[in-house]
């Protein structure tokens, strides 16, 4: 039987690392794609939220989590990021935007943003290797075709026919999660 988060806040709070390994595992990379959509900056949003996760475990006897852990979390790492925005000065013209929006639901389809962009990023990591190398270096990298193929020692239509072969498994997958994103992308 797997625990509710909030019986493994209990569990850290206990002093139990078993249970902190797994909420961290759980949260991390969602939390680090959320930290970066506020920032656009991996690597503070990666170093952010570990500061968080650092913060919750060293203060765990006296975190008091009155909604839910997921939403704590999410939380942590928003005010952490609008923090580090204050201190540094780095993207003020976006740090305003942020402070001017209306955080209740803008802070909710940054959420929804960033565990789409999570579960599709982890559809991708599930791609065959040459597919998922080929699909990155042509979606991510913004390479051309030709090159890719001259770079692999393989025919410009192998290349094609990978990527063609991680759409159609990329769209299979990731069905579920269309009404998702036509709802995102016309609030927007």
């Amino acid at each position: 039987m797997q625990k509710t988060d909030e019986l493994l806040f209990k569990s850290i709070q206990e002093g139990d690392l078993d249970a902190f390994e797994n909420l961290f595992n759980k949260y991390y990379s969602v939390l680090c794609i959320y930290a970066h959509s506020l920032l656009a900056d991996m690597e503070s949003a990666r170093d952010i939220t570990q500061d968080v996760f650092l913060t919750i475990y060293e203060n765990k006897s006296s975190v008091a989590i009155k909604s839910s852990v997921k939403a704590y979390f999410y939380r942590a790492v928003h005010n952490a990021c609008l923090n580090y925005l204050k201190t540094t000065n780095v993207h003020a013209k976006h740090h305003l935007q942020i402070a001017s929006q209306n955080l209740i639901s803008d802070n909710h389809d940054l959420m929804v943003r960033a565990e789409l962009e999570a579960q599709i990023f982890e559809e991708i990591q599930k791609l065959p290797p040459q597919c998922r190398n080929i699909f990155q270096m042509n979606r991510f990298e913004g390479r051309k075709n030709k090159d890719i193929a001259a770079e692999l020692g393989i025919s410009v239509r192998t290349v094609e026919t990978q990527i063609s072969k991680a759409l159609k498994i990329l769209r299979q997958n990731l069905a579920h999660l269309i009404p998702t994103i036509l709802l995102l992308t016309s609030a927007a």
